[in-house]
């Protein structure tokens, strides 16, 4: 959502969007393409369609979805899009754990979707014929460490295969209070800046959660700071960050 909020109102000649609709389906063919129930041609024909309307009436010279749903059309970007540009965002999974849950990502109607909507999450049965432990086995924080670990993975393998400009940042760099890492995007896409337009905007904290579902990290059980090492540890230390 501030990626969004940024490009579109600090940049120039960008038009910026955080998971426009139609994206839930999106997000459901995402995961039956990692479940290997949909192919790349019928994500490219899904994609093309869901996104015709909003590309018509497009006037600026760059497009920007903000979209955690898309990881299943990495490699169907160059189908759709002219010049297409991935940023894959990735956060530390013990701050991004505690964000999912304090969002009740796995209370109420979000528990209920992905409980018993078919395709609405990734799960290790849908993936794996005979999985160590299946998303019922899981722990509320070792759902969202796998979950972490396996669309991560997807999306950077999927990006190697694929004729397609890639940056990575770490979201705490993307979102450095002085405004650095929005503007190293903001120069890797080529746009131009509305001048003091970010440096009012940043004073704001966008989609902050409010409530407290779990402790820090340091807080813990011994259980759930494993669970975390045990499916995100090397793709951390890839990606750069501190594992104990």
């Amino acid at each position: 959502k501030a990626i969004a909020r940024y490009l579109g109102a600090c940049f120039e000649d960008v038009t910026a969007l955080h998971e426009p609709k139609p994206s839930r389906q999106l997000r459901m063919a995402s995961t039956a393409r990692l479940a290997g129930r949909k192919s790349k041609e019928q994500l490219a024909t899904l994609l093309a369609e869901a996104r015709r309307g909003i590309a018509a009436g497009i006037a600026t010279e760059t497009y920007v979805e903000s979209n955690p749903f898309l990881y299943g059309f990495v490699d169907v970007l160059p189908e759709v899009f002219s010049q297409p540009h991935l940023l894959h965002v990735v956060r530390d999974p013990r701050t991004m754990i505690r964000s999912a849950l304090n969002f009740r990502s796995q209370r109420g109607l979000k528990w209920f979707l992905s409980t018993f909507w078919p395709n609405w999450i990734i799960k290790p049965e849908l993936i794996e014929a005979d999985p160590p432990r299946t998303w019922a086995q899981m722990s509320h924080v070792e759902r969202i460490a796998w979950y972490w670990a396996t669309v991560n993975r997807y999306i950077q393998q999927a990006a190697g295969n694929a004729q397609l400009a890639t940056k990575r940042m770490k979201f705490e760099v993307l979102f450095d209070p002085s405004g650095t890492g929005i503007r190293k995007l903001a120069d890797w896409l080529n746009l131009s800046e509305r001048p003091g337009q970010l440096d009012i905007m940043l004073q704001e904290k966008v989609n902050a959660s409010r409530s407290d579902e779990i402790d820090l990290w340091q807080d813990w059980s011994r259980e759930n700071r494993e669970f975390v090492y045990k499916h995100c540890g090397e793709l951390m230390r890839e990606y750069g960050y501190d594992v104990d």
